[in-house]
């Protein structure tokens, strides 16, 4: 309660200050219209009518910010936690830690989703794969949104838009280098016309990930995009990129999961064709491939016969046909059709060397009506056949009331569904031991016995009985753009009922059993374990969320996001837990002489990532950058320095553990011309 009533005292404040400053400049000066969005119902929507919350981070914000990774923007979403199991993988989670690979948030690049269709689903590689210095802005739904796209949009959509080529002619280059190993490299090239533009993107980024951890990573990026406009009322986006990742990866002090290198390689492709034959009335047909590549082994430390592999790649195949339309004067829809195909080839996941696959067959639509003035109803669904699954529905159901020219509340409620990774309902692990003495005498018994039986040790063995997770979310929320103040406040409350939580389980391999006779020391008519996948009873979970968007002047825009949060388990155990409040604050400054300054403060209580990690303490993070801009002729220039934590390193991810977010100081020159 101190927590929230020392915010509370600081809003009065801020708004004081503005009324104060309200005098001497016009609202005009800093609020034009409201930013439209597409990412919650499909349709154009200013920010007081989208039925969910939205932030939106715009480009000269990104920059400005100093952060080098997508997941690092992400600190400036109200309920996002940013970490990582290591300093190679940085995951992003809204509200809930309940996975390491970000995999119930679905992060779409230009429309293309990004998450694995190799392993677990996640989203912590695909969203290393953008150029920060290519986005236009980023769209993040605070919320469930599988009425809109379906499976992976559980808790929330990362919708990250790249710049139109047409903007981007001419030539951009930056260098970035300090602590922490920190090497950056971009380099940008575009041409054209109003009738076809294109953009060359080449990028690398390295560092030495967290301290006291084999975690450094290598990531270089190649990325096309062109647009072209085939007739008047009609663009065509083509893009394609490869994204080529190498890092370390484990413990010097876990023999069975030690120190090695791992390689990760994305190819992708993707068509969009879009026609405006009228004021509100559009057909767009989308087309993407997503192809990734891994590669990590070592050998098992306690017996050298057995190679511990990863390898293997995935693919997914993507197709979309949507149509917006003009009903009425008040109505207007969106809806559509797709298809989804996806495979993994990997004997050491799936113990075959043929395609496992999966595909998808599914309808959407929303329903925008204006009955009055002062109200607007969204209605939509999201209607699937999944291959292994069955079929799915998740609808939505949110009205937004104009109770003055400038504040509108929204509540509704919708249902959403996480479905089953190919992992999760195929998953096949095994090796063969073989090398009894070096196992009894690093106390495996369990494997020697496997190995002196000729039997295969499984590790995880899926029983293709997984279902789809479920969200229910009841949701109210504030929209204020109190342009006499020059601020925006969002707000958000929600109660949300997660039910058939995925989760692994040591079940007994039925396969065979200990017999009496073994000299291992296993009780006789024991099954061997194996891992698997079952539906658990999952959570609940309630919180406030606030996002202020302040400009007093012209040259000043503070940020605050504040959010408090309670999550019960409805099955006792060690579980991860989100920190029950967490603030940012994020000050962006010009400065006299072209020169600017930012610098963001964030506090995080208690909370924790994982079973087993041990809750980490309550945190403070202060990052800080400064920046001069120059002009020579055409040719403009940018200097910075920027710092990270600030005020100290960090412990991360697991309390207890050596790994720390060390504070880092880097510089930044760019040019373009």
């Amino acid at each position: 309660m101190a927590g929230m009533h020392i915010q509370l005292v600081t809003l009065s404040a801020l708004l004081l200050v503005s009324r104060a400053a309200a005098t001497e400049l016009s609202e005009n000066d800093y609020f034009g219209e409201l930013p439209t969005v597409l990412t919650v119902s499909r349709l154009a929507q200013p920010l007081n009518e989208t039925p969910g919350a939205v932030t939106v981070i715009e480009r000269e914000t990104i920059r400005r910010s100093g952060a080098r990774e997508l997941a690092d923007v992400l600190r400036l979403v109200p309920g996002y936690l940013v970490s990582g199991y290591n300093g190679a993988n940085p995951t992003a989670s809204y509200h809930a830690p309940l996975d390491d690979y970000g995999i119930r948030n679905l992060v779409l690049i230009d429309g293309r989703p990004v998450y694995s269709a190799y392993y677990l689903g996640g989203t912590a590689d695909g969203m290393m794969g953008v150029l920060l210095e290519d986005v236009e802005r980023i769209e993040v739904l605070r919320g469930s949104n599988s009425a809109a796209y379906g499976a992976n949009a559980l808790f929330g959509v990362i919708n990250v838009i790249t710049r139109h080529a047409q903007d981007t002619h001419g030539v951009e280059a930056s260098v970035s280098a300090g602590d922490g190993a920190i090497r950056d490299n971009y380099a940008r090239i575009g041409w054209g016309g109003p009738a076809a533009s294109f953009r060359l993107s080449a990028g690398r980024r390295s560092d030495s990930g967290y301290a006291n951890l084999y975690d450094d990573k290598n990531i270089s990026q190649l990325h096309f995009r062109g647009d072209l406009r085939p007739a008047p009322d009609q663009e065509l986006l083509l893009s394609a990129g490869v994204v080529d990742r190498s890092s370390g990866e484990g413990f010097a002090d876990q023999p069975a999961n030690p120190p090695r290198s791992r390689g990760w390689r994305n190819i992708h492709l993707l068509g969009q064709w879009r026609q405006q034959s009228g004021p509100g009335e559009e057909l767009k047909l989308t087309a993407s491939f997503n192809e990734e590549t891994l590669r990590e082994r070592f050998t098992y430390p306690y017996d050298n016969s057995v190679i511990v592999s990863g390898d293997g790649f995935g693919r997914r195949v993507n197709l979309e046909l949507q149509q917006q339309t003009q009903l009425a004067k008040q109505l207007r829809a969106v809806w559509g059709a797709g298809y989804r195909y996806e495979n993994a080839i990997s004997r050491p996941l799936y113990n075959t060397d043929d395609p496992v696959a999966l595909h998808e067959e599914r309808l959407f639509g929303n329903l925008e009506w204006r009955p009055h003035p002062q109200w607007l109803i969204n209605a939509g669904g999201f209607a699937a056949h999944h291959s292994r699954i069955g079929g799915y529905f998740s609808p939505r159901l949110m009205a937004n009331y104009l109770i003055a020219p400038q504040h509108t509340l929204r509540f509704g409620m919708t249902s959403a569904v996480r479905t089953p990774t190919l992992f999760e309902l195929a998953s096949d692990v095994r090796f063969h031991p073989q090398d009894v003495a070096s196992l009894l005498a690093a106390n495996k018994r369990l494997e020697a016995l496997l190995a002196w039986a000729h039997q295969p040790f499984l590790l995880y063995k899926a029983s293709g009985g997984a279902q789809p997770e479920r969200l229910k979310v009841i949701e109210f929320g504030y929209f204020g753009n109190l342009s006499e103040l020059r601020l925006t406040l969002d707000l958000r409350a929600y109660l949300e009922k997660m039910e058939d939580l995925l989760a692994k389980d040591r079940r007994a391999n039925v396969a065979w059993y200990v017999t009496p006779a073994n000299p291992f020391g296993i009780p006789a008519g024991e099954a061997i374990p194996v891992q698997d996948f079952r539906n658990t009873p999952g959570l609940r979970s309630r919180g406030i969320e606030a996002q202020l968007r302040w400009k007093p002047f012209q040259t000043t825009e503070i940020w605050l996001n504040q959010s408090f949060q309670h999550l019960h388990w409805e099955e006792d155990g060690n579980r991860p837990f989100p920190p029950s409040r967490a603030t940012t604050i994020a000050w962006f400054q010009q400065l006299p002489g072209a020169w600017d300054i930012t610098v963001i403060y964030q506090s995080l209580g208690s909370h924790s990532w994982g079973a087993g990690s041990g809750p980490l303490p309550t945190q403070q993070r202060l990052d800080a950058r400064l920046a001069r801009q120059f002009a020579i002729g055409t040719t403009r220039l940018e200097a910075a320095i920027a710092i990270q934590a600030a005020n100290g390193s960090l412990p991360v991810y697991a309390a207890g553990s050596a790994m720390q977010l060390e504070r880092r100081l880097w510089g930044t020159l760019r040019l373009a011309f």
